[in-house]
This record gives structure tokens, C-alpha cells and sequence, in this order.
């Protein structure tokens, strides 16, 4: 017979230390885009306009909801409706504005999903938002509803929504922490990933207008921009006059895929040094280790049929590799797998997991026997009679 138990053991918390850097955006985070761990934050909690930024959260929602992306959209008067520079506070939040920028979309015209979607993050386009968000949602306002429920849903908990391109409104903002949320989200879905690393997009031939090129105009992902960054993979940049310069980030290097955002950059160019700046003192970091246990630590568990209780460990130490900013805190849980008597010395009756504080596995060590276990007589005759007659 087979027994498997389970008991969680807790360590107490490691202490991660934030990196040793300083940004001048008026809040700012870096993340692990796999395990959501915060390597640096500043005022990261505290809600910002994010301008354009808002895109990768209506390019998120609509690419997790499994939409074709062959869907033809059809471009109404809507969603390229114009507001006033003056006296807007009245109008749609969703309405345009002249010096924003556009994919360049013509009233009637009927054009692929995706196409939209390339039009929304390689150009920032403000038109292809709103067609999108009409598109999808029946209405802008009835998907900006379906949105924000959506963002709850993953974690966004000082977010609020108005217009699926991020164009200003006074009650349309969110975090420097929930962006990173939305990014790290967003990486996890191949073709946002893939659009947001394209650097040109030809767009088919549509009934309004001919086939032409997209081009991306993100600096940190052009090769021949002064603030190109090789280990860049893209997201978002955005601008308007209430939010200052903002930027989500991503970068890659050595299997390590970081999130960076800086939201309320005041100077030009500056957003894009900072978040280059978090992610190269990131990336120079030395691996560390840590002994969580070892042989030494002896558990103990009653046996059925046995007068002494079996005891185990560690058939060696359990030790974790970790970057300094991203020590985890760490639990581990017992799993004993005893079969049936007699057990021997050194045979293996268990495991030891260890994982992070967001359940994701780093660890794992064989327990074994530290002594033979015998059952007792009775238990001997009593297994021998059940097995003859069975």
C-alpha cells in the first residue's frame, strides 16, 4: 500500500534588496515579467495619467478574449470624432484629438482586426483604438466597461479606464504597479508579444486605401535611434501634456525577462535612458545562493504497523540560485510517499518542495530513511493472512 501526506513548512521571509539606482520620473517600477517579483519601485502605487501607455491594455484585452484576428472592422464617423482643445469636459472621453496621433483610418473603410492592432502599438494610433474598442465592444463606452472589469480581474486594483487610447481625462488613470501588471500580461500572450516586437508591418489593401507600410516608431527598437537598446523587445511609449513622457518596457537578456515603467518623465529622451538605466543595473547583477536545509534537519512520522516512527532528511542540502533584488521569500512543503513495510535505511520515502511566495517551483531534495523500520509481529501475520486470502 502507498500513503502520501503532505505538510507545509514555512522559512522565514528573505529579505530581497531593491536595486541601488535613481530615476527621475515622478514614479517608476521594474519587475520580473515571469515571477512578478519588484527589483525597483518609486511611488509605484500612486495613480498617474498614462497616455498611450493605455494601449497595450486594449491590445491585451482584446487578443485574451481569442477574437480572429481576420475580423473585418468597420471604421464609422464615431470613432473618428474630433474634440475641441477648449471646453471638452462635456464631450465622449473616446473623441480625438487633432495633435494626437492616427493610423490615418477614412470613414467606411473596412479593415482586418489585426491590421488595427499594429496600427494601435507600432504607430500609436488613436483611430485604430476607438475602431477596435467599437468593433468589439458594440460601443467604445460598452467596451471601456468590459475593460476595466477585465483589468480587476488580473490585479489591477487603482485603475480606471475612459478611452481605449489614453488621450487626456481627468478620471482616466492608473499605476506605475499596474501597468507592470498589465505588461507582464501581456507578455504571456504570443501574438501581442509578436506585435509589439515588429519593426514594420505592411497593412493590406483595404476598399478606402492601398496596401502601405507600418513602421515602428518606438526609439528603443530601432536599430539607428540614439536610445536603441538591443535587449529591448518593446510594449508601449505615450505622451500628452498632463502626463508628461511614459514608457512600458520590456528587455531580455541571459533568459531574463525584466518590465520597466516610468510614468511623468519631465525632460526629452529621459524616459528612455532611465528605463535603460533600471535595466542594465538589473542585468549586471551577480547571482547569489542561499542553504534553506539539509541533512541535518530530521522529520519524523508515525507508520502504520511499525513500533518506532520512521525518520528521514535530506539526502543533500537544498540550496537556491537568486539575483539580490529578487531573493524570494520561501515555503516548503513535505511530501512523504511511504510504501509498504519493512523500509530500509537510506530508501527514499519523500520529497521536499520548495517554492516562492506565488507558488512557482524552484526547488526540490529526496528525503530518505535514516534507519531500518520494521512492522511488528502482529502486523506481519495480519498483512500475510489479508494477502493469502485475497
Amino acid at each position: 500500500m502507498r500513503f502520501i501526506f503532505c505538510l507545509l513548512c514555512f522559512f522565514a521571509t528573505l529579505s530581497a534588496k531593491q536595486l541601488n539606482v535613481e530615476v527621475s520620473a515622478r514614479s517608476a517600477i521594474l519587475m520580473n515579467a515571469e515571477t512578478g517579483a519588484i527589483l525597483y519601485e518609486k511611488h509605484a502605487h500612486t495613480p498617474n495619467y498614462p497616455a498611450s501607455t493605455t494601449k497595450i491594455a486594449t491590445a491585451l484585452f482584446v487578443l485574451d478574449q481569442g477574437i480572429e484576428l481576420d475580423r473585418i472592422a468597420t471604421v464609422t464617423s464615431e470613432c473618428l470624432k474630433g474634440r475641441p482643445l477648449k471646453d471638452r469636459d462635456h464631450l465622449p472621453p473616446y473623441w480625438l484629438d487633432s495633435d494626437g496621433t492616427k493610423m490615418g483610418l477614412k470613414r467606411g473603410e473596412m479593415i482586418p482586426l489585426e491590421s488595427l492592432l499594429h496600427g494601435l502599438m507600432l504607430v500609436s494610433g488613436n483611430d485604430a483604438a476607438n475602431v477596435i474598442a467599437e468593433s468589439v465592444g458594440g460601443s467604445v463606452p460598452q467596451f471601456m466597461n468590459l475593460l476595466n472589469e477585465y483589468l480587476q480581474s488580473i490585479g489591477c486594483q487603482n485603475t480606471q479606464f475612459r478611452n481605449p487610447h489614453g488621450l487626456h481625462h481627468p478620471d482616466h488613470f492608473t499605476t506605475a504597479f499596474d501597468l507592470a501588471l498589465i505588461a507582464k500580461k501581456a507578455l504571456s500572450v504570443p501574438k501581442l508579444r509578436e506585435i509589439v516586437s515588429t519593426l514594420s508591418y505592411v497593412k493590406p489593401k483595404t476598399n478606402k486605401q492601398p496596401e502601405a507600410e507600418i513602421k515602428m516608431t518606438n526609439p528603443m527598437m530601432r536599430p539607428k535611434s540614439k536610445y536603441y537598446y538591443p535587449k529591448a523587445i518593446g510594449l508601449k511609449t505615450g505622451h500628452t501634456n498632463a502626463a508628461q513622457d511614459t514608457l512600458v518596457a520590456a528587455a531580455e537578456h541571459e533568459g531574463r525577462t525584466l518590465i520597466a515603467v516610468v510614468l511623468g518623465c519631465e525632460k526629452e529622451g529621459a524616459r528612455y535612458e532611465e528605463v535603460t538605466k533600471l535595466f542594465e543595473t538589473a542585468f549586471h547583477e551577480k547571482k547569489g545562493t542561499r542553504r534553506l536545509m539539509g541533512p541535518e534537519n530530521v522529520f519524523a512520522k508515525e507508520v502504520r504497523g511499525s513500533k518506532l516512527p520512521l525518520k528521514a532528511a535530506l539526502s543533500k542540502p537544498l540550496i537556491i540560485d537568486f539575483f539580490p533584488s529578487e531573493e524570494p521569500s520561501c515555503k516548503a512543503a513535505l511530501h512523504w510517499d511511504i510504501k509498504d513495510l519493512p523500509i530500509r535505511k537510506g530508501q527514499k520515502v519523500g520529497e521536499i518542495h520548495i517554492h516562492d511566495e506565488n507558488q512557482r517551483f524552484l526547488e526540490k531534495g529526496d528525503l530518505v530513511a535514516l534507519q531500518d523500520v520494521k512492522g511488528t509481529f502482529f502486523f506481519i501475520i495480519k498483512d500475510w493472512v489479508l494477502g493469502f486470502f485475497n
